[in-house]
């Protein structure tokens, strides 16, 4: 039928000749006058026709289902080239007006494989430069997405009424293109980058407003281009590059679009923004974007050096990308030398002196290189070995994906002799011109702004910067994660992140060794990373890391987030404290500081006076634990300052509450418990006692409002928790019981138990002069009785008793009831306060100045203060004040204390055991 040179010359060309032949057979049977196609065919042609058949698997489905598209499309090969008003007019008669929007998307997608078959044999048969067939394969999107655009805008209108602004002009709207549809170098498989904008938000559409009515014509354009036929898909329309990505509205208007590239747009956003282009809708309407919108936020006039290093940032992560490549497959764009190296180094140099030089403002890259050639930037030889470089690289990339029919860039060794033939090449020849090209286009790119980033990245940065989640789980769970995939999707949402500025994400990139180096010598990196994204999410977090100022934060920060869920959660709500701590608040602070502050509250602050001192409480007590964790000195005497600090804080608060809600004059304010020793930690609640010098019933409504005030549980929380256990009769008291009463009752009633939880009564506010008296009556109370044998017996089996409060469990440990705890190193204390008659209300206190005289209570000391230190250390890792350690708590308490676990464990269990001995031996009776 067909001559046999024919046959012999197209052989050299085709990949598989057999199935080439079949398909040809398979067409003309197909065919409803085959002999017409017979006739048309000459040895070029008929060459061209196999080399569809074979190089592409949608062209040999396209041409069978359509055997008559070949002869009806390919004449006038050599000289017809269409611009969008050519496609738009062979659209119009192609799809008429009365199809539904299921035939409207198939004769599109059938148009689109047309057009695609007409231009593909033109790069084949080399009728054309491959610039000039880019440029026209990228206007037929143009020309459908106007169709599309045309048919929504229709239909919504006739359904809801013209789109009119307040004015009563009609609302205009417009497509953008962006990418490599922007560039007029739109891929043969490539989804199409696009955005939409209208001309104003204010106005409306019948019941719509223009938001609402062009979100709807939008959603409409991209479900007629997406939606998949027996003809295949129209395109694929990406829209992510659209302001604010996926969570943005489809459409926006002009203004807001220019507000948000003004307020918020990236510099990655100015490299998408630099191939925009007008594609469909209102031009005039595109052309105000351009004006108002692109060239203001794309072409700066006065180099920005923080833009420069924005770029060099760029620039590392797409070499470190680059370096991560399977091994056997080649990624002709993101490989050494690949086609996203060779864009962005033009495009980087476009974007930086396009500002200064618009004659340079060119998104397409092969009139990019001339521009630059022309402004001296690439020599002859540079910008002619580019344009070569670009050409082969992009032709590569099309016979990839015409042969799979999808968007690739992966080359295997099984494809060199497939695309080595495809493109008139042995595939020795082949992968010398890969070599050679690939190799000078790196040099070149390197070249581009060279950084010491490329060259001194650690593995951890090289892992997210190229985006590498294989060596950055492996580099992770190395470093002790149990859950290194989501520490490796936290770590590198802050460089894909849109909230970080140039200068931020280049510091961040900076500073990421050190952060995953300081998160993981933590005990449990993986919470210790959850708390530092909780801190880092926040604006201000943000800026106390990542400012120049602060490298020497990280470490004492991943502490407190390796340390105290309390703490972190404080901080990720409040990061501005660590600022006042870093700049203002480095030490404990001194009544001066709290006197000052409160009255700014006071003043500037538009809340409810219980907000105001729920808020200053929580501020002040944050900085003194920041204080306590990160100041450095003696482990006991921070301890006992960090005490002292936050029972100064509750001293204050009570004292401010009491003046504001002017509680009688006759009357006192004494605390017991920790509050009374001064020895109060977080979670501490606040063992209070009320003395009046009478008894009046009017003082009882004025005391419940002050317990209401500390205890009511706001939108700031609650101020303190408040027990009144301890006073005379317990809960089931009088609330404010007199002066007499309390005579009577030390003198009568009270029993062993109160004598010893009376030693630590310390005034906090109220009628001095009958504190002095009440003071007379306990210290009567506490002395004037010698402990005898009987009440001996009575502590000890009072501690005894206590101990059923003890919680316990496999591991558990009590550290207040626990045998040998925290109870026995007070009841100890306590017991010789009374017979030294000794009146000291701080149990630290009160031991220092009775081991001189009963040098058995020194190691009793030493234990009694490592149970605080410890638990102190666990209510700072918990976001609760508790007292009771479980195995799970344990690893984290033993990593603060600079302890293994198993080491804290045993100190613990020995100082128990050591502690229940010395109160034995003490209340021997």
């Amino acid at each position: 039928m067909f001559p046999t040179e024919w046959w012999g010359s197209a052989e050299e060309r085709l990949i598989n000749p057999a199935k080439a032949k079949e398909s040809l057979e398979e067409l003309l049977k197909r065919h409803p006058n085959p002999q017409s196609l017979i006739n048309y065919l000459n040895q070029r042609r008929f060459i061209l026709l196999l080399e569809l058949l074979d190089h592409s698997e949608c062209m040999r489905k396209f041409l069978i289902n359509h055997p008559e598209d070949f002869q009806n499309t390919i004449p006038g090969l050599w000289y017809k080239s269409k611009k969008k008003e050519d496609y738009l007019r062979e659209l119009e008669e192609l799809l008429g007006d009365q199809i539904s929007d299921e035939e409207f998307s198939k004769r599109l997608a059938y148009y689109r494989h047309r057009e695609l078959m007409r231009i593909l044999s033109k790069e084949i048969l080399g009728t054309s430069k491959l610039e000039d067939l880019l440029t026209e394969y990228s206007y037929l999107p143009d020309a459908m997405l106007e169709m599309a655009y045309r048919r929504a805008l229709k239909e919504f209108e006739d359904f809801y009424g013209t789109p009119l602004e307040e004015d009563g002009k009609v609302a205009r709207a417009c497509i953008i293109a962006l990418g490599k549809l922007g560039s007029l170098e739109l891929n043969y498989y490539s989804d199409i980058d696009i955005m939409f904008i209208h001309s104003s938000d204010k106005g409306h559409a019948g019941r719509l407003s223009l938001n609402e009515f062009f979100s709807k014509v939008f959603q409409k354009v991209v479900g007629l281009i997406n939606t998949i036929t027996p003809e295949g898909k129209p395109y694929e329309v990406d829209l992510d590059l659209r302001p604010f990505g996926k969570s943005g509205p489809i459409s926006m208007p002009l203004r807001s679009a220019e507000l948000y590239y003004e307020s918020y747009g990236r510099l990655w956003e100015r490299f998408a923004m630099l191939r925009s282009r007008f594609c469909a809708g209102d031009e005039e309407l595109y052309e105000a974007f351009e004006r108002e919108v692109k060239e203001p936020f794309v072409f700066k006039k006065s180099v920005d050096y923080r833009v420069i290093e924005e770029i060099q940032l760029i620039k590392a992560q797409i070499s470190a990308q680059a370096k991560k490549q399977i091994e056997g497959v080649i990624n002709i764009k993101l490989c050494e030398g690949g086609i996203r190296e060779l864009e962005f180094a033009v495009q980087s140099l476009v974007l930086l002196l396009g500002g200064k030089y618009p004659f340079l403002r060119e998104s397409n890259t092969f009139k990019a290189i001339w521009k630059l050639n022309q402004k001296g930037i690439f020599s002859n030889e540079e910008a002619k070995f580019l344009e070569s470089a670009y050409e082969f690289l992009r032709k590569l990339e099309h016979r990839l994906q015409t042969y799979r029919c999808l968007q690739t860039q992966k080359l295997t060794k099984g494809d060199i002799p497939i695309v080595a033939k495809m493109m008139g090449y042995t595939p020795e020849e082949f992968e010398s011109k890969l070599k050679y090209y690939t190799q000078g286009v790196s040099r070149i790119f390197l070249n581009i702004m060279p950084s010491k980033e490329e060259s001194s990245l650690t593995p951890i940065q090289q892992a997210i910067l190229s985006e590498d989640a294989v060596l950055g789980k492996e580099l992770l769970s190395q470093l002790g994660f149990k859950n290194p995939s989501r520490a490796f999707h936290i770590l590198i949402s802050y460089v894909q992140s849109t909230y970080l500025s140039s200068q931020e994400r280049k510091r961040f990139i900076d500073m990421l060794p050190q952060i995953v180096s300081c998160v993981s010598e933590s005990y449990e990196p993986d919470e210790t990373l959850n708390n530092f994204d909780k801190f880092f999410s926040n604006p201000t977090g943000r800026k106390v890391i990542l400012s120049p100022s602060k490298e020497d934060i990280i470490k004492p920060l991943c502490r407190v987030f390796s340390l105290s869920s309390y703490l972190s959660t404080t901080l990720s709500r409040n990061p501005d404290l660590v600022e006042d701590f870093l700049t203002l608040y480095q030490d404990f602070p001194e009544r001066r500081d709290l006197e000052e502050e409160f009255e700014k509250y006071l003043t500037t602050l538009k809340l409810s006076l219980e907000n105001t001192f729920r808020r200053f409480k929580k501020v002040w007590e944050t900085r003194i634990v920041l204080v306590y964790l990160m100041k450095e000195g003696e482990r006991y005497q921070k301890l006992k300052d960090f005490f002292k600090s936050l029972t100064q804080l509750a001293d204050f608060l009570m004292e401010k509450l009491w003046n504001s809600l002017s509680l009688d004059d006759n009357m006192v304010l004494v605390a017991l418990g920790k509050y009374g020793s001064s020895e109060l930690c977080i979670g501490s609640d606040l063992d209070l006692v009320f003395v009046g010098r009478d008894y009046k019933t009017e003082r009882i409504k004025l005391v419940q409002d002050f317990i209401r005030f500390l205890t009511t549980h706001t939108k700031e929380g609650y101020l303190y928790d408040v027990d009144f256990r301890l006073r005379p009769m317990g809960t089931k008291g009088e609330l404010v019981p007199s002066f007499d009463f309390y005579k009577e009752y030390f003198s009568k009633h009270a029993r062993t138990w109160e004598r010893l939880a009376w030693t630590r009564c310390r005034y906090v506010v109220g009628d001095k002069e009958l504190y002095e008296d009440f003071e007379e009556v306990l210290k009567s109370f506490l002395f004037d009785k010698p402990v005898d044998r009987q009440q001996k017996e009575e502590i000890k089996n009072m501690r005894f008793a206590l101990e059923g409060q003890a919680k316990r469990g496999t591991g558990v440990i009590d550290l207040k009831f626990a045998p040998g705890g925290i109870m026995d190193g007070e009841f100890l204390v306590q017991y010789f306060s009374i017979i030294e008659r000794l009146r000291e209300p701080s149990m630290i206190s009160a031991y220092e100045k009775l081991i001189p005289k009963h040098p058995i209570l020194k190691k009793a000391y030493e234990h009694y203060m490592f149970f605080r230190l410890v638990e102190t250390k666990l209510r700072l890792s918990k976001e609760r004040g508790t007292s009771v350690l479980t195995p799970q708590d344990i690893p984290r308490v033993a990593i603060s204390l600079n302890m293994e676990k198993d080491e804290l464990l045993e100190e613990l269990r020995n100082r128990l055991r050591e502690m229940r001995d010395i109160f034995l031996e003490v209340l021997a009776t």
